[in-house]
């Protein structure tokens, strides 16, 4: 696959549309899913403006697909910090209603153990740090190197690699602390 993708790129930055489709539908739901994850409230559109500006730059992007790849996850990084600051100018205001109201809930501790029982993954992803999370979610959903994540968040390869370290370590607690609490709470040695 990552063979035909190479192909694509060289002719979409040759000008050929059907390469361009080839790529949009190879990197879009990869690129809706790291916003979906990361909290972008349209997802879809943002993509969308994340491929507007990266398609008609796509003859000037060196490093063939993973080149390619590392760009529109830095767009799509880019234009999520421009989501949440424009967000945090333009606060939302609603009424109040008292099932949301997160005080009337069980305790962090329970929703989170709740979350990983009746969850996946990505639920359990929600309870890391942001940067911890973006590391995750780009190293994994976004297959990126950790130089290109790096890139991407604006961070150093160590940074990464620690971020990352932090991350596993945390998603590793939280799945083992699921498994104990789905055998009823007991370790058992063997």
């Amino acid at each position: 696959m990552t063979d035909e993708l190479e192909v694509a790129v060289s002719a979409a930055a040759a000008g050929d549309t059907s390469a361009l489709r080839t790529i949009y539908e190879a990197l879009s739901p990869r690129v809706i899913g790291y916003l979906t994850l990361r909290g972008a409230q349209d997802p879809e559109g943002l993509t969308n403006d994340v491929f507007v500006r990266v398609l008609p730059r796509i003859g000037e992007i060196t490093g063939g697909w993973q080149g390619l790849r590392a760009f529109t996850f830095s767009v799509a990084h880019g234009r999520l910090v421009d989501e949440f600051r424009s967000r945090g100018r333009r606060p939302v205001h609603q009424e109040y209603d008292a099932e949301d109201d997160p005080r009337s809930h069980a305790s962090a501790e329970d929703q989170a153990l709740e979350r990983i029982r009746s969850g996946g993954v990505l639920d359990v992803l929600e309870l890391l740090p942001d940067d911890q999370r973006s590391v995750v979610v780009l190293r994994v959903l976004g297959e990126l190197t950790i130089r290109e994540t790096a890139a991407v968040i604006g961070r150093s390869e160590v940074a990464v690699k620690k971020l990352q370290g932090k991350a596993l370590a945390s998603l590793r607690m939280l799945l083992s602390t699921e498994t104990g609490h789905l055998a009823g709470g007991h370790e058992t040695t063997e």
